[in-house]
This record gives C-alpha cells, sequence and structure tokens, in this order.
C-alpha cells in the first residue's frame, strides 16, 4: 500500500498548526495577565501574585491539605480497561480566584462530603501553603464556599460615621457598620423589643449606641429614654434629646422605667383603636405613635441585686428587683406597640443581666470577649461553630470597634466594623434636635381623645375615656429642658 506524499505533508502541517494556534492562544492569555498587572495599583499588585499562584497550585494544595474527595468507579463503556475493574478517582473542588485590595478572594464548590466545617480546618494549612497571614471561611450560600486570603484585614481599617440623613428605612432597620468586604451590614429592628449590646470595656460599645442615636435623633417618629450606668458625662449632651434621662441613680431609673411601663400598659388598651391595627409596625411609627428607645448603658449597674441585711441594702436590693421586673415586661410586651430596649453591658451573663431578660432580647451584638462564656452568654451555643466571627479573637486593639453579630439577610455570623461617632457630632445632633422632644403619654392621651368612641359606647352616650378609662394616662404639665436633663 502506497502512501499519498499529500497526505504525509498533511499530518505534519496540522499537529504543526495546532501547536502554533495554542502558542498564539497562551502568548495572548499571558499578555492580557501582564498588562493588566501593570496597569493596577501598586495596592492589589500583591494580591494579584498570591492569587496566581493560589490558581495554578490548587490541585496540588487542596490534596495536601486533605480536600479532596476520592472514590471508586467503573471505567466508561469506551475504555480498554474491563468493567469488572474499579479505579479510583480523585475529585478536587473547582475555585475562583479574584485579587482584592485585602488579599485574594477564593470560591469553592462543596464536594461530597467536603463542606464549611472542612475547609474551616483546613484554613490554618491554607494559609502556610498560600504565604499569607490568615484565611477565613464562610459559606456564602449551598454548594459555596468562600475563602478569603488576607494581606491586610479590612476590618481593622477604621470608619467614621458618615453623617447619612434620617429615613424611615432607619426606623425599621439599624444600620450597623460595613462588613469585611466593604458592604453595609443592617440589623433588623422592625419588631424587635430587645437588644443585647456586650463587649470589653472601650472596644466599641458606646460608639456604637451613639451611632443609632445619630440615625434616629434627626426623625419625629423616635422618643429616647437614657440611662446611663457609669455616670459619667458621656451622655450630658445628649440627654437634650430625650423624653426622660438619668445616670446611675437606682431610684429615678426606676421611675423613668415605671413611666416608659405606664406608656406601654396604656398603648396596649388603646392601639387598637386608635391605629385601626394591633401592631404598630403594621403602619410604622409616627410623630403621633413614636418608637420609644429606652438606652440603658452600663444596664448591670441596675440588676445588681445586695445581699446585705441593713436597711440600704434592703432598698437597693428591692430598687434592683423591682427595675429587672420592669425591664423585663418592657421586652416581653413592648414589642407591638413601638417599645425598644437597649441593654448594653460588657459581661452579659447571668449576673450582669436576668437570663429572663436577655435571652428574651431579639438581637445580641458583642465585641470583643475574653472568655467562651462570655460569647456565648450574649450571642448563643451556635457561636462555638464560627470560630472566624468568634469575639475572642476581637481583642487585639486593631479590632476596636468590630462587633460579632447576626445580621439581617445574611446565614451565621459576621463581623462587622462599625463606624466612630465622635462626642462632638452625636453632641451637636443632639442639640440641632432638642426641639423633637416631645411626652409620649401626652401624645396617647391626645390620640386617645381624638378618637371617635366605638358603636358600643355612642349609642350609651359615653366616650372613649368613659369606654376605657385606663387607656388614658394623667395628664402632666409640659416638661422644661432642665427637667428633660434630671
Amino acid at each position: 500500500m502506497t502512501i499519498d506524499p499529500s497526505h504525509l505533508r498533511l499530518l505534519t502541517v496540522v499537529p504543526a498548526v495546532l501547536l502554533g494556534a495554542a502558542a498564539v492562544v497562551v502568548v495572548a492569555w499571558l499578555t492580557a495577565h501582564l498588562v493588566r498587572y501593570l496597569l493596577a495599583d501598586a495596592e492589589i499588585r500583591p494580591a494579584m501574585r498570591v492569587g496566581w499562584r493560589i490558581r495554578w497550585t490548587w490541585r496540588r494544595t487542596a490534596v495536601r491539605v486533605g480536600l479532596v474527595q476520592t472514590e471508586r468507579v467503573r471505567p466508561p463503556l469506551w475504555s480498554s480497561r474491563p468493567q469488572t475493574m474499579v479505579v479510583r478517582r480523585d475529585l478536587v473542588p473547582a475555585v475562583r480566584v479574584r485579587a482584592r485590595r485585602w488579599g485574594v478572594e477564593v470560591d469553592a464548590s462543596t464536594v461530597g462530603r467536603l463542606g464549611l466545617v472542612e475547609f474551616q480546618n483546613a484554613a490554618g494549612h491554607l494559609a502556610d501553603a498560600w504565604r499569607v497571614p490568615q484565611v477565613r471561611v464562610a459559606q456564602v450560600r449551598p454548594g459555596l464556599v468562600r475563602l478569603r486570603a488576607l494581606l491586610v484585614d479590612p476590618l481593622t481599617q477604621p470608619t467614621a460615621w458618615d453623617g447619612q440623613t434620617t429615613t424611615a428605612d432607619h426606623v425599621r432597620t439599624w444600620s450597623a457598620g460595613v462588613d469585611a468586604d466593604g458592604q453595609p451590614v443592617t440589623i433588623r429592628s422592625l419588631g424587635v423589643s430587645g437588644v443585647v449590646v456586650a463587649g470589653l470595656a472601650g472596644f466599641g460599645k458606646t460608639s456604637l449606641l451613639n451611632a443609632r442615636f445619630c440615625q434616629l435623633a434627626p426623625s419625629p417618629a423616635v422618643q429616647f429614654v437614657l440611662i446611663d450606668g457609669k455616670g459619667g458625662p458621656d451622655y450630658d449632651d445628649l440627654f437634650r434629646r430625650a423624653w426622660l434621662a438619668a445616670k446611675d441613680d437606682p431610684e429615678p431609673v426606676r421611675d423613668h422605667l415605671a413611666r416608659v411601663h405606664e406608656l406601654m400598659t396604656g398603648r396596649q388598651r388603646c392601639i387598637r383603636a386608635v391605629l385601626g391595627v394591633k401592631n404598630v409596625w403594621h403602619l410604622g411609627p409616627s410623630a403621633s405613635w413614636p418608637l420609644v428607645v429606652v438606652v440603658i448603658d452600663e444596664a448591670h449597674t441596675f440588676f445588681n441585686e445586695s445581699k446585705g441585711t441593713d436597711a440600704e441594702s434592703k432598698k437597693r436590693d428591692a430598687l434592683a428587683r423591682q427595675t429587672a421586673r420592669l425591664v423585663e415586661e418592657l421586652v416581653r410586651k413592648g414589642r407591638n406597640v413601638g417599645i425598644q430596649v437597649i441593654l448594653a453591658t460588657q459581661k452579659a451573663t447571668g449576673d450582669a443581666i436576668p437570663t429572663k431578660i436577655r435571652d428574651n432580647c431579639q438581637v445580641a451584638v458583642s465585641f470583643a470577649q475574653r472568655t467562651s462564656e462570655a460569647a456565648t452568654a450574649v450571642l448563643g451555643s451556635d457561636i462555638t461553630g464560627f470560630p472566624d466571627e468568634h469575639p475572642r479573637r476581637l481583642q487585639d486593639p486593631a479590632y476596636i470597634g468590630v462587633a460579632s453579630m447576626v445580621a439581617e439577610g445574611r446565614p451565621g455570623f459576621t463581623l462587622v466594623r462599625t463606624p466612630y461617632v465622635s462626642d462632638e457630632a452625636a453632641d451637636r445632633i443632639a442639640a440641632d434636635t432638642a426641639g423633637l422632644v416631645r411626652d409620649p403619654l401626652r401624645l396617647l392621651a391626645d390620640a386617645a381623645r381624638a378618637t371617635p368612641p366605638s358603636d358600643e359606647a355612642r349609642e350609651g352616650g359615653g366616650s372613649f375615656r368613659q369606654e376605657h378609662p385606663a387607656a388614658l394616662p394623667a395628664s402632666s404639665p409640659p416638661m422644661r429642658g432642665e427637667e428633660l436633663r434630671r
């Protein structure tokens, strides 16, 4: 059999053409990456180099750190191997690598039994293999795990409050700050009656509360009750925007909480007649029915029961019990009538905040904690399954202002860089909005008087006051600025 010489030439030309085309593609790909590298900012170039190393060594690295799923399968029908033979196949999670200013973002698909826990366990080994200080792991959605190889932790970059304008959304949601990717994080406020904020002293609790105050103060649909358990000057200027205010004296604190409790019971009795709904959040707070935010900083000051037998100790013990009972009822019953209690303390264990109060709060935020017990007390036992978001990791001074929380619309726990609010900015907003202070008890009485009587009361010649005598609180004279500050 003779072979046509043209066929021989074809057999040599085709491979050469294919190799040449492949070489052109490779050269074009390398050129594109080189051009992109040269045009990139100097800040992101180290991350690009790390990203290339991660991409090219991923399969070998995954095998070395145990991120590989091995299975035994039969060879395909077209294989020359006998069908009775069982072959071994290694499945390595597919990855997508992107360079960021803070490091490299790696999205890995889960395979078989390789899920979030396995990637978390391998995070330390991956950091060593990729030569980066830290690797954080989070579940983005079912089937996708995100690894963040950090060259610079974005959470250590301080942020300041931007003076954003208050909107109706700020009443329904709490703008807490930004996450590690710089994306805004919100906490649910709609339908929330209790919030616990815990953390070591000096790690950002007061600044977080100041940020919330600045978000809400310009709204006439919000009234404040400010209680400062430290007894220092931190809240002195903010008291101008408060309906009720007190420092660390337990007796006026108890009295103020009793007035808020009176407001709650009055609203419970007449909410349906005045608003036409059973839950104020169906309509949203308004200037005539404002959201009452009760902030109790260093809350443990008022729940500490005295064990002494002298008259003073007995008096303080009675005040602590009364305060605890009032706060418990506000947290349990105040949700549908627009009363929200925010308790701030250093360690939210049962000896600081009674568990019957703490465990009924729907929202929990924790700054740095020294012990797992303290972190579990505020965030619950689930935090142990999220080592990267555990508050014990936040003790470094670089993480002042960073908190761990359950954020709205996000699975698990999220680390959030909360904005810093200077005392001057908060004081200025308090002064500018002091004219918005109203007495919610008087507003409730006015709204109830303006409500027409029901059919039954009209037939009997009665009014709303006759029909619901306990719904209307006793009228009190207008309060002057000095009385508000006291």
